[in-house]
């Protein structure tokens, strides 16, 4: 008599793959939310942004010497390149589909489906060249090594998953 469990076995979701699409679907979700203001209003993202620089300065000016001050005017100065118009709304527009496609990868790999995997991939390659490509310099690279470390990760859990997987 075979054990009733057993032929379950093949169609049953491990609970670690399930907290793994679980945290991808929620992580994607809140990053395909907050893509669409850089991609749909940038102006509006870029006037809160001078905003805050302006509070900064403000606020810093009263604790700080004016060498710090110099030191925070170009830092902020450095990451103007981010706030662009453009780079917003072609990072935005990158951010959305590198979440969409680690949303369907995810949702495929609820579903026990190996093409997930292959999706889930190719999301985190847009998601990683992006902006490398897109900014350039320091900061891409920095965003572009800091998305791998988590999409390696990510990527060599969902790998140990796949046997589960057709």
């Amino acid at each position: 008599m075979q054990n009733p469990f057993e032929e379950n076995q093949g169609s049953v979701r491990p609970t670690f793959l399930t907290i793994l699409c679980i945290l991808t679907l929620v992580w994607n979700a809140y990053k395909f939310y907050g893509a669409i203001p850089n991609t749909f209003t940038p102006e509006k993202v870029i006037a809160n942004k001078e905003q805050a620089n302006e509070m900064i300065t403000d606020m810093f000016s009263k604790y700080m010497s004016e060498k710090d001050l110099e030191k925070i005017e170009e830092s902020q100065a450095e990451t103007a390149k981010l706030f662009e118009e453009r780079n917003l709304v072609v990072s935005g527009g990158m951010s959305l589909i590198s979440s969409l496609l680690l949303i369907l990868g995810a949702i495929w790999m609820w579903g026990l489906r190996k093409k997930g995997f292959w999706v889930y991939i190719a999301g985190n390659a847009v998601g990683i060249l992006a902006p490398i490509i897109i900014f350039g310099g320091q900061i891409g690279w920095s965003v572009g090594i800091m998305s791998f470390i988590a999409s390696a990760i990510f990527t060599g859990l969902y790998a140990a998953n796949l046997k589960f997987l057709s």
